[in-house]
């Protein structure tokens, strides 16, 4: 064990060359390793492995004698679990990368996963679980949220960024709220608390549906165009805000979103402040509603993936009458 960990997380030196090598005129793996003090290093490990990396390679680097870089935190998580045992390839028993992407999008498992990561203890992964929370967080509040205001766009003003209206004291309480929430998860973010993060941006995706379950834009727009405009631009600036701060966890849809708002960064940059993020909006803009972005999975789907998962000794259980 102690040679398995020894010469292990010198590879990740040697993968850093062989990086370089595949582009030698615009990479230099030096300046991740090499006297590297500008660079932040970090780690994120299960449990099992942090003395390896905490302890046994940073003193290897250190007693070299030579300026490597060392870690400067590392991010130990717990086990995740699977239907109240543990993952087995050998039996055939829990879901692996193999095979996920065919059950669902790449987002939904980088979501549950980070929403439900093992950091306080372990975490226990069952398919109903995953449906639900699935279906909960990223069809019905995020899902929702996109649809609902940008189908509105289309269908009332032609896609296009409306005019006229004032924001007014519920727009301020919004924009004071979503101040907080930023602040929170820029936070969870430094702190390297994925649970604590995702649960600030599902916060964000509840603010905006509460606002606009609030200000219904919808209705108002036959008594009062002027509020009906100016409710759905503030709408359309929520939309932009709950797919930025998503973006770390659901790139693929986030990104879609933002696409559909206009041009958009690689890595899209957050607001630096609630009254800022919901002043984004410009009238006159064309903007698009996209297809639906996270199909919820059907009554069944999650017996019947358990059933195809459960492993040999799972499927023999089950076979008993």
């Amino acid at each position: 064990m102690f040679y398995v960990w020894f010469d292990a997380p010198i590879a990740y030196i040697a993968a850093a060359q062989g990086w370089a090598a595949a582009d030698p005129g615009r990479r230099n793996w030096r300046s991740w390793w090499w006297q590297a003090d500008e660079v932040e290093y970090l780690q994120f490990l299960g449990k099992d492995n942090v003395p390896f990396h905490a302890i046994g390679f940073p003193c290897t680097l250190l007693g070299s004698g030579e300026p490597w870089k060392t870690v400067d935190v590392i991010k130990g998580v717990n086990w995740l679990t699977y239907e109240g045992g543990k993952f087995s390839t050998s039996e055939g028993r829990g879901v692996f990368l193999d095979r996920a992407l065919d059950l669902a999008p790449a987002d939904a498992w980088r979501w549950w996963l980070a929403a439900n990561a093992p950091e306080g203890g372990d975490t226990d992964f069952g398919f109903g679980r995953f449906a639900a929370e699935v279906n909960h967080d990223l069809a019905d509040s995020f899902g929702n949220l996109v649809n609902r205001v940008l189908s509105f766009t289309a269908a009332r003003f032609g896609g296009v960024v409306p005019e006229g209206g004032d924001a007014g004291e519920p727009e301020h309480r919004l924009a004071a709220a979503l101040d907080r929430h930023l602040a929170d998860l820029r936070g969870h973010h430094r702190d390297l608390a994925l649970r604590r993060a995702a649960a600030e941006v599902r916060a964000i995706w509840r603010l905006a549906n509460a606002y606009l379950a609030e200000q219904a834009p919808w209705t108002a727009i036959r008594s009062d165009p002027g509020r009906a405009a100016a409710v759905l631009r503030t709408g359309i600036d929520l939309v932009r805000v709950a797919a930025v701060t998503a973006w770390a966890f659901i790139p693929d849809a986030a990104g879609r979103v933002l696409q559909a708002l206009g041009p958009a960064e690689a890595v899209p940059v957050w607001p630096d402040s609630g009254a800022a993020g919901l002043r984004g909006a410009v009238p006159g803009q064309r903007v698009l509603a996209p297809p639906i972005l996270f199909a919820k999975f059907p009554p069944g789907w999650a017996e019947a993936q358990r059933q195809a998962f459960a492993g040999v000794a799972g499927k023999q259980a089950d076979s008993v009458p």
